[in-house]
Order: structure tokens, then C-alpha cells, then sequence
């Protein structure tokens, strides 16, 4: 590791320590994330990109899971990718973009996100996402597989799956 990068590190847990003490002031501490361990079945061997993936950029912190989306992003594309390849051998290319687009759309990866309760470790500083979050949940209730555009959905839990996912690839290398 170079010193650049060390340094880095050292300055990025001084910032997650700031904010662990601000959030310890305010009425709701951070949430500890070994439970997003326990949810997803999987232990991060490099703790540092779940804290990121659980990062939304409102928090300013430096870094958010931005980047860890876009990796997720196309680690679940290629996933879905390669197994309707090998499922739907007949179907043309075109067929195959619209039934992987349909399976990895926004509101089915918020939809995952609420599910598994990973929108409690959402770290972020945007007042109306928490109430977005809150509405958004309730309203899927009457709408058992897909509300077709009939529910606003906080694109950041479809970016907390993505960022979680790509999270997940980097660190098993």
C-alpha cells in the first residue's frame, strides 16, 4: 500500500469517526452495519467498501456508494445477462435487453431494498428521503409485484442494491 493511500484511509476513518460522534449526538445513532452482514450472508473482508456502499453522497463525507453503484450496475446486468442466455436459448438479442431491463428496473431493486430491511442502514442527509422511504413502502403493499409507474420510487434504494452488489464483487476479488 502506498503512503498516499494510507493516508487516505487514515483520513477517510477520521471522517466516519466525526460522523459515528455527530450521529451519536443526534437523536438516532448510526446504525451498526455488521447486521447488514447478517442480512446478505456474507462477511466483508474489507469492512471499508460496506461502509461506502451504505453511503449516500448527501452525507459529505468524501465519498458515498456512487461508485460502488456503478460496479453493482453491471455485475447484475452481465448476472442476468448470462443466465437468460443459457435459459432462453430461442430468444433474439432484442427480446433478451427488454426481459433482463424488466427484471433490473428501479422499482424492483427498491422493492429488494425494503424487503430485506437494508434501507435502515441507508446513511444519508436528505430530510425527505426517510419520509420517501416511509410512503414508498406502504404504497407497494397494494401493489404485490410491480406498480407499473403508479408508485415514486427513492431511486437510492435501487442505488443501495447496486452499491451493496458491487460491494459485494470487489471484496471477494
Amino acid at each position: 500500500m502506498t503512503a498516499i493511500t494510507i493516508e487516505t484511509l487514515k483520513e477517510q476513518q477520521q471522517i466516519i469517526q466525526q460522523q459515528s460522534e455527530s450521529a451519536a449526538e443526534s437523536t438516532q445513532p448510526l446504525p451498526s452495519l455488521d447486521e447488514v452482514e447478517q442480512i446478505l450472508g456474507y462477511e466483508f473482508n474489507n469492512k471499508r467498501l460496506l461502509e461506502e456502499a451504505f453511503t449516500h453522497a448527501s452525507l459529505g463525507l468524501g465519498f458515498s456508494n456512487e461508485r460502488l453503484e456503478y460496479v453493482g450496475d453491471s455485475v447484475l446486468n452481465l448476472l442476468f445477462t448470462k443466465q437468460q442466455f443459457f435459459e432462453y436459448p430461442d430468444l433474439p438479442p432484442g427480446a433478451l435487453t427488454r426481459l433482463r431491463a424488466a427484471n433490473v428496473d428501479t422499482e424492483k431493486l427498491a422493492r429488494a431494498a425494503v424487503k430485506h430491511g437494508l434501507h435502515r442502514y441507508l446513511r444519508h442527509k436528505k430530510p425527505l428521503l426517510k419520509e420517501q422511504i416511509r410512503q414508498f413502502s406502504e404504497e407497494i403493499q397494494r401493489y404485490p409485484l410491480h406498480s407499473n409507474g403508479l408508485v415514486d420510487v427513492p431511486k437510492a434504494l435501487a442505488d443501495l442494491v447496486e452499491s451493496t452488489i458491487g460491494a459485494v464483487f470487489i471484496d471477494t476479488n
